[in-house]
């Protein structure tokens, strides 16, 4: 049995993401990570990650890394502890090319690659000939267009949770920070300060992310499928109804379902 792996990684601005997929893909729609391992670099702690390759010997040609960053210092961060660490593993930077979607837009290139993966994802779930939405609650938002005939046709960015709530307490003199991680809704009516920060926060993301799904929708010739991912977007998609449905590792699947277009193209090649 073929017991060669490889980690996809997403990188964003905040945290990497490393999720272990089997060399071959299995046969379920949507390939899901065997293992996941998530890691702040801002901190320098690279323990969690250190932990798992502890349990996977260094071998050359049985693990390989492929990654899709939009966070360059975290990109070189990783790739030097990997050098450092395991020498012999191949690491692939995953570009637009690699993509195995179309891409209806004038630079591909320029279009985060975690937007492009989640949108490979999502089209590997998406009902035929049905268009789709895809919404990623992280250190940005993003709202994305899936067409009907499985295209990516761009979409909306906007400031995550995270980012809204510092700029409110950078940007003036007596609003403090506030945790931007939620279980639950928090109330629309706000009986402190830090209240209706969270209520102006929280409530103002929901807002955004269903104003966006309405207009894109408006420009879509079929009612969408809605998948969300990252984090919060658990309670985000609980309230954003219909058809909206939570995807953990939609960029990690999405990026796993390049690697797989990728390699099959290759070897069909004739590469090795």
């Amino acid at each position: 049995m073929d017991r060669r792996f490889f980690f996809a990684v997403d990188i964003g601005n905040t945290r990497i993401k490393c999720g272990r997929f089997p060399w071959q893909p299995t046969s379920a729609r949507l390939p899901v990570p065997e293992q996941v391992v998530s890691i702040l670099p801002a901190t320098g702690n690279w323990e969690a990650l250190e932990e798992v390759l502890k349990s996977l010997p260094e071998q050359s040609g049985t693990l390989t890394w492929w990654i899709a960053s939009v966070n360059r210092p975290a990109t070189t961060d990783l790739v030097e502890f990997l050098r450092l660490r395991r020498a012999s593993e191949k690491v692939f930077l995953l570009t637009s090319q690699e993509i195995p979607i179309p891409v209806s837009l004038p630079h591909p290139d320029r279009v985060g690659i975690d937007r492009l993966a989640a949108a490979v994802a999502a089209d590997t779930l998406r009902h035929p000939k049905h268009p789709a939405i895809v919404v990623d609650v992280g250190t940005a938002i993003t709202v994305d267009v899936l067409s009907s005939h499985g295209s990516f046709e761009g979409g909306a960015i906007a400031c995550g949770p995270a980012i809204a709530a510092r700029a409110l307490y950078e940007f003036t003199d007596l609003l403090p920070q506030i945790e931007t991680v939620w279980t639950s809704p928090p109330p629309p009516i706000g009986h402190n300060t830090q209240e209706a920060m969270a209520a102006g926060v929280f409530w103002g993301m929901v807002g955004t992310v269903r104003e966006l799904i309405f207009r894109q929708t408006e420009h879509i010739s079929e009612e969408p499928d809605i998948f969300v991912t990252g984090g919060g977007g658990a309670l985000l998609a609980s309230l954003l109804g219909g058809s909206a449905r939570f995807v953990e590792h939609l960029t990690l699947s999405g990026i796993a379902l390049t690697v797989y277009s990728y390699l099959a193209h290759h070897l069909q090649r004739g590469g090795s």
